[in-house]
C-alpha cells in the first residue's frame, strides 16, 4: 500500500468549495428554431444484470446498435448519479481553473503549444496529467481559447491518492482528489462496463468479453489497465476577429482517439456532430442530469468500422447563451493498451455475418500505437492550418485519422479538394 499521509493532510486544509452555477438551458421554442439531432436515447434504469434481467438488457442493446452504428452518438438517462455530483465535480473544476496562470505553469500536461512538444517524453496536452493552457492549440492560424486539465491513474488508489501522485496537483485540489476519482470510478465501472456488456450482446459474443479482456483494471497496472483520462474543461470566449477566421468554431470537427468518450450533457447548445443521413451539422440538444456517450476510433477500427466513430465539434453557442460559461466533464475510456484494434481480435459472429473485415490496407497495430500517432496530431500546425472546418487528411497505419461517416459514403468534400489540389491524403511527420 502506498503513503496517503499527505492526501490525508490535504483533506484537512482543503479550501471550500464555491458553488458552480451551471447556464440554464434554452426553452424547447427557442430550441427548436435551431437545427438539433435527435440522439437514441437510453435509459439505463432499464438495464438489469443477471438471467432475469436479459431480456431488458437485449432491447436495451438494439436501441444501442441503433446509435453506434450510424451517428456514433447516444444520451444515457438516469444514470444513477444526483445532481449534486455533477455539480461538485464542476465546482472543484472551477477552483482549479481559478489559479493564477503563474501557478498553472508549474503544473502543465505537457508544452506551451502543440508545436512544441517533445512527444518521445510527454503526452502533451491532448492526454497529459496537468494543465492544457489557452492557445496550446492552432486552427487556420488562430490560437485556441479553451483551458482544461487532464487527470489520469483514478482507478489505481496507490498511484493517485500516493504522496507521490497528490504532489503531481496544484495544492488547491489536492483535497478533492477523492471525489475526482470516485466520480471517474463510478463512471467506468457503472457505466463503462453496461455500455461493454450490451456491445456484446449486440456483437454476439459472450456477455463481458469486452469488459473483461479490455476493460478490466489491472491494480497499479495502467498499461494493461481499461482507463484513459478523466478532463475538466473550460471554454472561454475568443476575440469577435478570431470568431470570423475559424467559422465560429471554438474546436475544429475530428473524431476522438479514445475507445468510447463519456461527457456531461450541456445546457449550452455548442456541440455540434454531422447528421449520420445529410452530413451536415446538427447541435446535440440537451437533457439535464445525463449523459452523452460517443464511439471513438478504438471501438470503430476493433468493430472494422461498423460502430462509428464520428465527426464532431464544438460551436460558438448560439446567440441566446453567448457570454455564458460552457464547463465540461469527460472521460476518455481507453482499453488496454496492448489490445489489437481489429475485428479479428474478437471474431464477432455478427461482424463476420455483415462483412466487417480488417481491410487489406490497414497495419495491424495496438490501441497504444493509435492513440499515441493520433494525439500527436491534434492542433499541429501542418494539419490545422487550412481554410474550411477540417484538417488536412492525414493516414497513419493505413487508417485515415479522421473519417467521415454519411449514409451514402460519399467522399467527404475536404478530401476530395485535398485529393485534388494536393493528391492522395498525405504522411505527415508526427
Amino acid at each position: 500500500m502506498a503513503n496517503k499521509d499527505l492526501f490525508e493532510k490535504e483533506v484537512k486544509e482543503r479550501v471550500p468549495l464555491q458553488e458552480f452555477k451551471e447556464p440554464n438551458p434554452l426553452p424547447e421554442e427557442i430550441a427548436a428554431q435551431y437545427p438539433t439531432i435527435d440522439l437514441v436515447s437510453l435509459d439505463l434504469s432499464q438495464y438489469e444484470e443477471g438471467n432475469s434481467g436479459l431480456e431488458k438488457r437485449k432491447a436495451l442493446a438494439r436501441q444501442l446498435e441503433n446509435a453506434l452504428s450510424t451517428s456514433g452518438f447516444f444520451h444515457l438517462s438516469n444514470v444513477g448519479l444526483a445532481p449534486e455530483v455533477f455539480n461538485r465535480v464542476r465546482s472543484i473544476g472551477q477552483l482549479l481553473m481559478s489559479i493564477p496562470d503563474e501557478q498553472k505553469v508549474q503544473y502543465l500536461a505537457g508544452a506551451l503549444t502543440s508545436d512544441e512538444e517533445d512527444r518521445s517524453k510527454s503526452l502533451g496536452g491532448e492526454r497529459g496529467s496537468g494543465f492544457k493552457p489557452k492557445k496550446y492549440w492552432s486552427n487556420n492560424n488562430v490560437r485556441d481559447s479553451i483551458e482544461h486539465y487532464n487527470f489520469r491513474d483514478f482507478l489505481h488508489d496507490d498511484i493517485f491518492l500516493s504522496d507521490e501522485g497528490v504532489l503531481k496537483h496544484p495544492k488547491i485540489v489536492r483535497g478533492y482528489l477523492r471525489d475526482i476519482s470516485d466520480y471517474f470510478n463510478y463512471l467506468h465501472y457503472e457505466i463503462v462496463r453496461k455500455i461493454c456488456n450490451l456491445s456484446d450482446i449486440i456483437l454476439e459474443i459472450p456477455e463481458g468479453t469486452l469488459w473483461d479482456n479490455y476493460m478490466r483494471v489491472i491494480d497499479n497496472d495502467p498499461f494493461h489497465s481499461g482507463g484513459g483520462f478523466g478532463r475538466l474543461m473550460r471554454y472561454y470566449n475568443p476575440s469577435p476577429e478570431d470568431e470570423v477566421k475559424t467559422n465560429q468554431s471554438w474546436l475544429r470537427g475530428h473524431s476522438d482517439g479514445s475507445f468510447i468518450t463519456v461527457l456531461t450533457s450541456n445546457p449550452i447548445l455548442s456541440l455540434q456532430i454531422r447528421d449520420y443521413e445529410t452530413g451536415e451539422w446538427k447541435f446535440v440538444s440537451h437533457k439535464p442530469n445525463s449523459l452523452v456517450v460517443n464511439v471513438g476510433d478504438g471501438f470503430e477500427f476493433l468493430s472494422g468500422g461498423y460502430f462509428k466513430s464520428s465527426i464532431h465539434r464544438v460551436h460558438s453557442p448560439v446567440e441566446e447563451q453567448k457570454g455564458e460559461t460552457r464547463f465540461q466533464i469527460i472521460y476518455f475510456v481507453d482499453p488496454d493498451r496492448s489490445l489489437v484494434i481489429d475485428p479479428e481480435t474478437i471474431n464477432s459472429p455478427k461482424l463476420n455475418r455483415l462483412g466487417y473485415h480488417k481491410p487489406k490496407e490497414w497495419e495491424k497495430i495496438t490501441f497504444d500505437q493509435w492513440n499515441d500517432n493520433k494525439g500527436r496530431l491534434f492542433g499541429k500546425n501542418a494539419v490545422n492550418n487550412v481554410k474550411g472546418d477540417e484538417p488536412v487528411v492525414v493516414k497513419l497505419f493505413g487508417r485515415l485519422h479522421e473519417r467521415w461517416h454519411q449514409v451514402d459514403n460519399a467522399q467527404p468534400p475536404a478530401i476530395a479538394e485535398h485529393e485534388r489540389l494536393y493528391g492522395p491524403p498525405t504522411s505527415i511527420n508526427v
